[in-house]
């Protein structure tokens, strides 16, 4: 468990400034924890937690890249300057591949039994003395990308009257991923009323996994149920010298201007560029023969990391299945976020039972 002044460190930091790098090299500052033997990495901004974000990424990812890679970061800066609270863990059961669990598979239920106690740990020490930060029923925003979408789509149920009134799932997003309920386009089963207002981001170019098709027919499943939800669809981007170098910088990763012009000549000799535009899946082309390229002169994180967001950025202006932000997202979801909350029996409480 944290000490208080160490999150006390962090609201102010958080809240002061935005974009800056520790010594560790993060763009966003946060803070890791053990709670019940699940790696939590956790910021809070403001002086108390009304709304906390819980963000389960996908495959190849932990729960600190959401705060390290670039398109995480223009997110999570969105939401800290809102004063969500941001709460991010890694998957503490899988194959090596940080995968999360699907409802049918070995471990899903023991994952999610983990996380709920170490969501309710990380709670009770914000609402310790001297000064708590949680005073009344924390509105729950559940964030899943990819194979984090399918298992988080099942936590509304499951953490139903389980989470005691400490907090209430008020929102869920879905980020490239069909959920649980929807495969291969087919819907698996009807989501009840009671299912949380939904948004849904997806890029149109997947036609196999989280497709157009899988996207609209759990949307419509949800519009049946009477559930607010909405769907977002995100456009391939323009990739040239700017926008990499912007991107980049995003992640703390300054790269000289010329190094980045060989890069992008080097992308169009291999067929993946044209005139700023992404014309091949990166996952096909061979690009990393032409990183060295850009590792002469580089400042900021390991190259490993620096390969990382460059492999983020690339598939994120083909725009096929990677991870990607709408603008409007984070303001519909805090609307019905806040809406949800109004109508909690736990709304306006003046104070949060121990457990």
């Amino acid at each position: 468990m944290v000490p208080r002044v160490i999150y006390k460190i962090m609201v102010h930091l958080a809240l002061g400034t935005m974009m800056f790098t520790i010594s560790t090299g993060q763009p966003i500052l946060m803070e890791q924890q053990d709670l019940s033997g699940v790696k939590t990495f956790v910021n809070i901004s403001g002086e108390s937690v009304k709304t906390m974000m819980v963000l389960f990424h996908g495959c190849n990812n932990q729960g600190h890249d959401w705060f390290q890679k670039p398109e995480e970061i223009v997110f999570l800066h969105k939401a800290i300057l809102r004063k969500i609270a941001v709460v991010a863990f890694t998957n503490p059961r899988h194959r090596g591949n940080f995968c999360w669990p699907s409802p049918d598979e070995e471990y899903f239920l023991e994952a999610t039994d983990l996380l709920h106690r170490a969501l309710l740990e990380l709670l009770d020490s914000l609402k310790k003395p001297p000064k708590p930060l949680v005073v009344s029923s924390v509105s729950l925003i559940l964030v899943g990308a990819s194979s984090g979408g399918i298992f988080a789509s099942r936590l509304p149920a499951i953490w139903r009257n389980k989470l005691l009134n400490l907090a209430q799932v008020t929102a869920f997003l879905s980020v490239v991923s069909p959920t649980s309920f929807v495969r291969k386009t087919q819907l698996l089963e009807q989501p009840g009323a009671d299912f949380p207002p939904t948004g849904l981001v997806y890029m149109p170019r997947d036609t196999t996994f989280a497709s157009e098709e899988a996207i609209e027919t759990f949307l419509g499943s949800l519009h049946q149920a009477g559930v607010a939800a909405k769907a977002w669809a995100l456009a391939p981007q323009q990739l040239t010298a700017e926008t990499l170098i912007a991107s980049l910088q995003i992640a703390g990763i300054f790269v000289e201007d010329k190094a980045v012009q060989k890069f992008i000549e080097a992308l169009t000799d291999l067929g993946l560029l044209m005139d700023g535009e992404v014309i091949e899946d990166p996952r096909r082309i061979p690009w990393r023969r032409a990183v060295a390229l850009l590792d002469a002169g580089v400042q900021g994180h390991s190259r490993q990391h620096r390969h990382r967001c460059l492999e983020e950025v690339l598939n994120r202006a083909w725009a096929q299945h990677e991870f990607g932000m709408d603008a409007e997202v984070i303001d519909w979801l805090l609307y019905q976020s806040n809406a949800q909350g109004i109508r909690s029996p736990f709304h306006n409480k003046e104070s949060v039972d121990s457990l």
